[in-house]
């Protein structure tokens, strides 16, 4: 009947783990691994509980079992009786008595069959081991056995045995069970002291009283056991009866408190760890599981309080009313409740909050996204101590107005004292606040390029209260986050490389839009930059007309890594193609200087271009001199050798970089 389990295997794996863990943390091989070997300890605790939470509804059905053919018997034995007429009353008294004992025997028989189970391990409700398991059934039958014939001698009563024989034998019979009883004890008191030295080790000053205990608890022992057989003998006031009665009483309390230990702590180990080994579990199971040793202790705690209440209070104390009746109970119980009660909505809070940023914080680094996890991370400390600061001062205020502490003043002092920090940092504050927001909101990350507060570079360093750039000719500046109103960041997946060209009045106007769409697709195709185009040249139109030129303009939609290579080289395929078609760019800083004509003719004539009726007269003579600094006629300024500026743009001829005016068509 019993379940076919590997929980042996389990336990030996787990314990083998939990040993070497606690090995390497004795040797320092690794920083942490002492938290690790608690942690798999209380795993194995856990998984403990749980097992026997599974093996009780088994062991019960086994006792059940050995049980029926007891209760069968007993059955029987009472119908047979029912047949003994009155004449044969004494004869069914001794019989009946016999059965009672007999089955009464059984029964303990059984029940310890069910916590010790010598024969199988997958259905034992004590923690020990097989050698120790038969060694407890063992004794336990044979102190039954001896018990059962001090109880069948009863029955002789009615046969015609005399009263001092009946209580002689009778005190005898109950001797020879003390007598086992403190002859089991002494067997086992090197292993028993072993276990409670063991245990002791590494309590610090406690360890001395344990290991005084180990030496003399077999000693108090057996005395203890030999001193009760001595009050009942001597019969003394009270009696060994009552000794009997309470302490069958509470052995039952203790075996009630066990059976609820081990149904309470097997199913707060499945709620914190449903899979038994720590595998597939959530975070927010993760989380709480780090709260499961301290609630596995307040529960054990707590069941053995009430346990020890019952079975004092079975010897007529009542520590429990006691407290419950006087005043100052009420007023404990109270202030205990509304602490326990903000400490665990202070937990739920903490634990809520800390569970959101991990599971942000994984949710990014799966996506790929390092660069905002990292910032997450290194702002989540900064978060959890503002956050532990509020709770500590909201529980810790509570705390103190239920124990009776005025906390007015408290208050009082921390709100000046808070008005006067933040009237003396009030730059500051804003600071460090504006930053949590900026770093908060992903409105920027080292190796952008920024502007902000009127000056651009690429970021080189962020903190909470400041941003480093470095320009475009090197100069390094800080830039106080509370003297940011606007962030133009180019680095945010998506640079246009925006395309202004300025032709000349005489220039063929579709040939040159063709060949900016024809530069348009071929750099498109072109392996060095198609990786970092999104989109084709779209051309927009003619975006304005004037006296000295015509402004074509378009752009090409980039990633921002590939904007201003793309917009560079579109330029440099520009000023070659138009230069080899022959299409003249404008030149904006060419001027003209017209004189008078005959007779009040003002239209001039430019770079010394006769008319008719001209001739050599120098009134009829235009003047047109070219002052660009490109040059004579033909040339085009020194605009193709400009640098550009803060790194950004170029420009060759007529092209322009920068923001084309318009929208595209």
């Amino acid at each position: 009947m019993a379940p076919a389990t590997a929980d042996g295997n389990v336990d030996e794996q787990a314990s083998a783990k939990a040993s070497a863990l606690a090995a390497a943390a004795d040797n320092g091989y690794k920083p942490g691994i002492a938290s690790l070997a608690r942690e798999a300890r209380h795993r194995i605790r856990g998984a403990h509980h749980w097992r026997l939470l599974k093996r009780l509804p088994w062991a019960f059905l086994v006792a059940l079992l050995e049980l029926v053919p007891v209760i069968a018997f007993g059955l029987c034995a009472a119908g047979v009786l029912s047949l003994f007429g009155p004449e044969d009353a004494a004869a069914a008294a001794a019989v009946g008595h016999v059965v009672d004992t007999w089955v009464i025997c059984r029964v303990i028989i059984a029940i310890g069959t069910m916590l010790f189970a010598p024969d199988s391990d997958a259905l034992r409700l004590m923690p020990l081991s097989d050698t120790w398991a038969a060694f407890a059934q063992r004794w336990l039958v044979r102190i039954v056995v001896i018990g059962g014939v001090g109880g069948v001698l009863g029955g002789a009563v009615p046969l015609g045995m005399t009263e001092d024989a009946h209580l002689a034998l009778l005190k005898l019979v109950i001797l020879f069970a003390h007598v086992a009883l403190a002859v089991a004890i002494l067997q086992c008191r090197p292993y028993v002291a072993e276990a409670i030295r063991k245990w002791a080790a590494g309590r610090g000053s406690f360890a001395y009283l344990a290991h005084w205990f180990s030496d003399i608890w077999a000693a108090a022992a057996v005395f203890v056991v030999m001193a009760l057989w001595f009050v009942w003998a001597l019969d003394l006031r009270g009696g060994y009866q009552e000794l009997m009665r309470d302490g069958g009483v509470s052995l039952a309390v203790l075996l009630a408190g066990r059976m609820v230990a081990i149904v309470a702590l097997g199913a707060l180990g499945r709620v914190f760890d449903p899979s038994g080994n720590g595998d597939n579990m959530t975070i927010a199971q993760r989380r709480a599981y780090r709260y499961y040793p301290a609630l596995r202790r307040i529960l054990t705690a707590a069941i053995w309080i009430v346990t020890l209440d019952v079975v004092v209070q079975v010897w007529g104390l009542h520590p429990g009313r006691l407290i419950a009746n006087a005043p100052i109970g009420h007023l404990i119980g109270s202030a205990l409740l509304t602490i326990v009660i903000a400490i665990a909505v202070a937990v739920v809070i903490w634990e809520a909050a800390n569970g959101a940023a991990e599971r942000r914080l994984n949710a990014w680094t799966d996506a790929g996204d390092f660069v905002r996890a990292a910032r997450l991370r290194t702002l989540l400390p900064m978060f959890r101590t503002t956050l532990f600061v509020a709770i500590f001062v909201v529980v810790g205020l509570t705390a103190l107005s239920q124990l009776g502490v005025n906390t007015a003043p408290l208050i009082a002092g921390a709100s000046i004292f808070g008005v006067a920090l933040g009237f003396g940092s009030q730059k500051l504050v804003q600071d460090f606040i504006t930053g949590i927001f900026l770093l908060t909101e992903n409105a920027m990350q080292v190796g952008d390029w920024i502007t902000v507060a009127g000056v651009s570079g690429t970021v080189e360093f962020l903190s909470i209260r400041t941003v480093r750039l470095r320009g475009g000719d090197g100069s390094l500046y800080t830039v106080p986050f509370s003297s940011v109103t606007t962030v133009n960041n180019t680095n945010r997946g998506i640079g246009n490389a925006a395309v202004k060209v300025l032709i000349a009045h005489g220039a063929d106007l579709q040939r040159a839009i063709d060949t900016l769409k024809e530069i348009g697709a071929e750099i498109r195709s072109d392996e060095a930059f198609k990786k970092g185009i999104l989109s084709d040249f779209a051309y927009w139109g003619v975006d304005q007309v004037d006296g000295a030129s015509v402004t074509l303009v378009g752009q090409m939609q980039c990633k921002d890594s590939a904007r201003w290579g793309v917009q560079r080289e579109f330029n440099r395929r520009v000023l070659a193609r138009f230069t080899e078609r022959g299409i003249e760019l404008a030149n904006p800083q060419r001027s003209f200087l017209v004189g008078p004509g005959h007779e009040g003719d003002v239209e001039g004539r430019l770079y010394g271009e006769s008319g008719a009726g001209d001739d050599d007269d120098d009134r009829g003579t235009p003047l047109a001199r070219d002052e660009a600094r490109g040059g004579p006629r033909g040339t085009q300024g020194d605009g193709s050798n400009a640098k550009p500026r803060n790194g950004k743009g170029s420009g060759s001829g007529g092209t322009q970089g920068g923001t084309a005016r318009g929208k595209p068509n």
